[in-house]
């Protein structure tokens, strides 16, 4: 029964708590019988809208309970209802693991140190509870950003080789709106957005949003491929394709300049826009200039302090040509109103007093040692071209991605397929270790190590699949 979708309405708690929670019902109810075959991960992720990591994650727990079972390059099956004593035990089991789950390295998560600003940033909040002008910060802001706080991102995008006047420049509440608010200007619904073969997640859900397909472009080493964006545009589905050229994510690569100027000529030849997503730009030790600097007039550049600075300083923003601020100005505005003053005050204060800057060093040189340790760890088998949040893993001839996932889970460790990344059907064995996340480098050091021993080991046959 690989058709089977599981009806999460009206569930609460995790996705993949949900899921399985379905799947012992439809059991139990005779839904589903023994021996069924349960959809394939990505098929099932497709379907509910979710990563395939989740869907590895569920068959997981659904494995432990008795529900399921596979092989590699079986499938998964369902083993049939679990006995009262069954549950019993599985109950059992899972009380004395809770405090293993607690403790799993999770290298799934794309963040940054979380405390790495916290002193600058109590600091500036308490000049800021005492600012003058605080009650009018709180009120509705109808006539713009400020002038000083477009300055003070201006200021930031020189880190990013961006030079611009602080009147080009738009403020979002983050990355995230900065490409639903640039999609939504140069697209209509139904137009194909072009991007990367493998592509920021968060690309997909925004696209998804405003009703545009996602479609991928080939890439090789350096990046997006000349040719096939020549191909894409060719087609007529769409103006439009978000790259991200420097520490791209997943793969960590980095578009050198001749490729960048190739990519330039391809715009040119189409009169189409590219989204420039800038947000790791910050790591490269010498970068490409960015794209923008070479075609303003057909590069949206876009980044935020999210990944630098803190998550949690929701500021963004986007330089476009001219003929498209107002367009873009007005999807911000329809998004969220208004940027709110608090947020950009709060920002501007840490770019002009240098603490934004300084939290970017920290964590480029945080990113600089976890390279170090996963790289040693690894044996210098996967190795970014400089400091990264991330590693990009090639699996060996015995491993797929998504049993390499499921193993490493159940041996505390999470990492994230390469399809939940992907934008074609052409999806490398790959996954991405996400070397920022862990807490601490004793916490990266243990994730590594299993992972490492993972790699050089071989499936074990009759061992769940996911």
């Amino acid at each position: 029964m690989s058709f089977w979708i599981p009806q999460l309405e009206g569930r609460k708690g995790p996705v993949y708590r949900v899921i399985v929670e379905a799947m012992a019902e439809d059991i139990a109810q005779g839904r589903l019988k023994a021996g069924d075959r349960l959809p394939p991960h990505r098929d099932l992720s497709w379907k509910l809208g979710c990563t395939v990591g989740t869907i590895a994650r569920a068959y997981n727990e659904a494995a432990r309970q008795g529900l399921i079972s596979g092989q590699v390059g079986r499938g998964t099956y369902v083993q049939g209802p679990v006995t009262d004593e069954a549950r019993h035990i599985h109950d059992y089991v899972a009380s004395r693991r809770l405090d293993d789950e607690m403790a799993a390295v999770d290298m799934a998560v794309n963040r940054p140190m979380g405390d790495n600003c916290a002193g600058p940033m109590a600091e500036a909040l308490r000049r800021l509870s005492g600012h003058n002008n605080l009650a009018e910060m709180l009120g509705y802001q109808f006539d713009g950003v400020g002038a000083r706080y477009r300055q003070a991102m201006a200021l930031w995008l020189r880190r990013e080789g961006v030079e611009v006047s602080p009147e080009r420049v738009i403020l979002t509440v983050g990355g995230q709106q900065a490409i639903l608010a640039t999609l939504a200007a140069l697209s209509r619904p139904g137009d194909t957005i072009f991007a990367e073969e493998l592509t920021y997640p968060g690309l997909k859900v925004s696209a998804s949003l405003l009703d545009r397909p996602v479609e991928g472009v080939a890439m090789d080493a350096f990046g997006l491929l000349p040719d096939a964006l020549d191909q894409a545009f060719a087609s007529g589905k769409g103006k439009l394709v978000y790259a991200m050229p420097t520490i791209q994510n997943p793969t960590t690569l980095v578009m050198p300049a001749e490729r960048r100027r190739d990519i330039v000529e391809v715009l040119r030849r189409h009169d189409a826009y590219l989204v420039e997503d800038g947000i790791y730009a910050f790591l490269a030790d010498q970068p490409p200039p960015p794209l923008w600097s070479m075609a303003p007039d057909r590069v949206i550049y876009l980044t935020s302090l999210s990944k630098a600075v803190a998550p949690g300083l929701r500021l963004g923003t986007v330089i476009a040509p001219d003929q498209l601020m107002n367009r873009i100005t007005s999807n911000v505005s329809a998004s969220t109103m208004m940027v709110p003053a608090l947020l950009c005050e709060l920002g501007s204060m840490l770019i002009e007093e240098g603490s934004a800057a300084a939290a970017a060093e920290r964590q480029k040189a945080d990113a600089r040692q976890r390279v170090r340790l996963a790289v040693e760890a690894f044996q210098g088998r996967f190795c970014p071209p400089g400091p990264s949040f991330n590693l990009w893993v090639s699996m060996p001839p015995q491993w797929q991605a998504e049993a390499f996932a499921a193993e490493a889970y159940r041996r505390g460790v999470i990492v994230a397929p390469a399809a939940s990344f992907a934008t074609t059907r052409r999806v490398p064995e790959a996954v991405r270790v996400s070397i920022s996340s862990p807490r601490s480098h004793d916490e990266l050091g243990r994730g590594v190590k299993v992972l490492a021993e993972i790699l050089d080991a071989a499936p074990e046959i009759g061992r769940i699949t996911v």
